[in-house]
């Protein structure tokens, strides 16, 4: 099935966006953080007003993927941070999972690192996200760091940091 990505630029591919990560962070993060720290994450990274400071202010990227014309699921990227490219979000929807969208993601990502003049994407993972550690290990990546960060609220995120040559 062909991917296409599509930059988000417009109010409503934003409110897209936000619509598809609640679920996917409902059923990834709420046996890993339990249901409140996952509301909170959500609110803070993935509700509209946060993608869009994440635009506005952050120098993120957000691409849908879109297979068949439907939104099967985003990336977000940060361009030049730390002189790599930031892999903060890649989230498939339920529904276009087992479809082979990472292998067409990770070949976006370094094609954008190219045209970046950039040499390496890194991202962070949750240390309990063990099935988006393995995908990641599949295609490449490898542990350099690991790290905890306060969110606030009592939250923190406690996570690897994965990193993959392009």
């Amino acid at each position: 099935m062909e991917v296409v990505f599509k930059r988000v630029e417009t109010p409503a591919e934003i409110e897209t966006v936000a619509r598809i990560a609640e679920p996917i962070w409902h059923e990834t993060y709420d046996g890993i953080t339990g249901p409140a720290a996952t509301r909170y994450m959500v609110e803070q990274f993935q509700s509209v007003p946060a993608i869009r400071r994440q635009l506005d202010a952050e120098g993120y990227v957000y691409y849908l993927m879109l297979c068949g014309g439907e939104a099967a699921g985003f990336v977000g990227l940060v361009p030049h941070k730390e002189g790599k490219m930031f892999l903060s979000k890649l989230y498939v929807s339920k529904a276009h999972r087992g479809e082979g969208l990472p292998r067409a993601v990770f070949d976006f990502v370094a094609e954008r690192c190219r045209a970046e003049g950039l040499d390496r994407i890194y991202l962070t993972v949750n240390k309990r996200n063990t099935h988006a550690i393995e995908v990641y290990r599949h295609f490449g990546f490898y542990e350099i760091d690991a790290v905890v960060t306060d969110i606030g609220c009592g939250y923190v995120m406690d996570d690897y940091i994965l990193q993959k040559d392009v």
